[in-house]
Parts: C-alpha cells; sequence; structure tokens
C-alpha cells in the first residue's frame, strides 16, 4: 500500500456517481467493504499472507475507484 490519499471535490464524486460510471463505484464500494469487513471480523484467523491478499486488492479497488473519479475533477468528466 502506498499509503497516499487521494482527495477530491465532492463535486468530481457526485458526478462520477451520477455518471456512467455510477455502477462500477457501487460495486467497488461493495467488494472494498465485504475486504475489509473480512479482515476486521476474522482478525484473528487471517493469515499474515492472506491478510497481504487482502490489502493487495482493496489498494487496487482504491486504485480504480480514483481512476475513475479523477475523471469527473475539475470538470464534467469528458476529458
Amino acid at each position: 500500500m502506498n499509503g497516499e490519499v487521494r482527495k477530491f471535490s465532492r463535486k468530481a464524486v457526485w458526478l462520477a456517481v451520477d455518471s456512467e460510471y455510477g455502477d462500477r463505484l457501487m460495486e467497488i464500494t461493495r467488494e472494498h467493504v465485504a475486504l475489509a469487513k473480512e479482515l476486521i471480523v476474522n482478525r484473528e484467523s487471517v493469515t499474515e499472507p492472506d491478510r497481504e491478499i487482502y490489502t493487495a486488492c482493496i489498494e487496487q479497488l482504491r486504485q480504480k475507484r480514483d481512476s475513475i473519479i479523477s475523471k469527473f475533477e475539475g470538470g464534467n468528466g469528458n476529458d
């Protein structure tokens, strides 16, 4: 995980959610929450290698989310 936190304007987030990417953003959110919940609920039984896999998957989802939202930052998404 790179530790970088990407900040987007509320407008960019709402434009992205209201666009043709909205359904994909919701899928990404559901997948992210499911993985995070699994790590929390089963924290005692998740092995370190599995934890690394979960963390890598979550980071990939974040990158996909950021890639979509960045299309709407500073404009209307028609870039």
